[in-house]
């Protein structure tokens, strides 16, 4: 599909988990850490700060442009926040920034990015970085709104409802990953729908029906994908990464249009992830890995 036509613009800045991976091992599917952006209703959104952020805002400060964006951050994990400091746009004057995170033990998102930014873990504060910028915590059953000519997000009121013009981000709380559990997000406008899953653990036989059931019909599912079945259930159940099958399994139960597989494992050289995919596609036709600096239009 021509970007021009599109309703939605995906693009996968890092589509590694845990931690990046330079090399020539990984030059097909990429070395980044997670960072997905969308290009919608005439809205930038990104999912996930991990290194293949870094990418995305040289790009976004070569275009010479004001930078408005909307981060939405899945978990506090470094392999999904730690390009954040290295993002271009966050040092200009020009740059407005609306953060939505989890809360952290102490309460609220805003907490995390302190502690990431403050020294001596990194020399400038994020206060101090020159955007401007407003951090929101949000959590299950949340929605984010954008109606005509608005120029900034904003939380929605129980009572309200979005319409087909409205640029609408609803938020699920998955449990399961271990100890604080990361946040999906679904993106809807004009018609399309995409997904953003990442680290979450399925079961190969049942999937997971709550995920499904937040990703009902969507047009495209990113979903965790980190290991082989062989290496999961020798050495990782329980570390909140899922499997080709059961990506597939809550794909299927979802009925959604198309599967991206995400958060690929940083052990797995390019032969190793295309194995992968090509039995996947065995499983579920509309299915394929993410590579770095990939789009997808819808």
């Amino acid at each position: 599909m021509d970007p021009a036509r599109a309703i939605m613009e995906v693009t996968f800045w890092g589509a590694r988990g845990s931690y990046p991976v330079p090399g020539k091992g990984t030059l097909l599917f990429g070395g980044n850490t997670a960072c997905h952006s969308v290009r919608v209703g005439g809205r930038l959104i990104v999912f996930d700060a991990g290194t293949g952020s870094i990418s995305l805002g040289r790009q976004l400060v070569k275009a010479s442009e004001a930078v408005n964006i909307a981060l939405f951050l899945s978990h506090n994990h470094l392999d999904h926040t730690a390009g954040l400091l290295y993002f271009k746009p966050t040092y200009q004057k020009t740059t407005s920034m609306h953060i939505f995170g989890p809360a952290d033990r102490r309460g609220n998102c805003k907490k995390t990015l302190d502690d990431l930014s403050l020294p001596p873990a990194h020399p400038v504060p994020f206060d101090n970085m020159g955007m401007a910028y407003a951090c929101r915590t949000v959590g299950d059953g949340d929605r984010i709104v954008w109606r005509p000519g608005d120029d900034k997000p904003r939380v929605m009121d129980a009572q309200e409802t979005a319409g087909p013009e409205d640029v609408l981000v609803k938020v699920m709380f998955n449990r399961r990953h271990p100890v604080d559990g990361v946040l999906n997000f679904r993106i809807e406008y004009g018609g399309k729908s995409y997904v953003y899953a990442t680290d979450v653990e399925g079961d190969e036989e049942t999937g997971d029906p709550d995920l499904a059931g937040f990703a009902a019909g969507a047009d495209l599912l990113a979903h965790d994908c980190q290991y082989t079945s062989e290496n999961y259930f020798a050495r990782h159940r329980g570390w909140g990464h899922s499997t080709p099958a059961m990506a597939v399994k809550t794909a299927q139960m979802a009925g959604v249009g198309r599967l991206v597989l995400i958060h690929h494992e940083p052990e797995y050289d390019d032969s190793r992830l295309a194995a992968m995919e090509a039995e996947t596609k065995t499983l579920f036709p509309a299915s394929f890995f993410a590579r770095e600096g990939q789009s997808v239009c819808l």
